[in-house]
């Protein structure tokens, strides 16, 4: 664990040498924002693929997860279920 520690660390301190503390906080700031990005990729994705797979309109159901809590969407989705005729 030692080694992998060191490593890292050695591994920072080659990415950030020579720069200064603005280029290094812009650095992090671009990383939380592609985080961020993710996050709001994969919750969409999320509630596409299940409104999908319970034959149900995904546009409404990404939306309201959008706008309002995924988790809460994705909890209405099981329990609506399958939308099959």
């Amino acid at each position: 664990m030692e080694a992998l520690i060191d490593s890292l660390t050695g591994f920072m301190t080659a990415l950030f040498a020579g720069m200064t503390m603005t280029g290094i906080i812009c650095v992090w700031v671009f990383c939380a924002l592609i985080a961020l990005l993710l996050t709001f990729v994969l919750r969409i994705y999320i509630a596409y693929r299940m409104a999908v797979n319970r034959h149900r309109d995904p546009l409404g159901w990404v939306l309201l997860s959008f706008f309002f809590s995924p988790l809460m969407t994705w909890i209405i989705l099981l329990i609506v279920g399958d939308e099959r005729k």
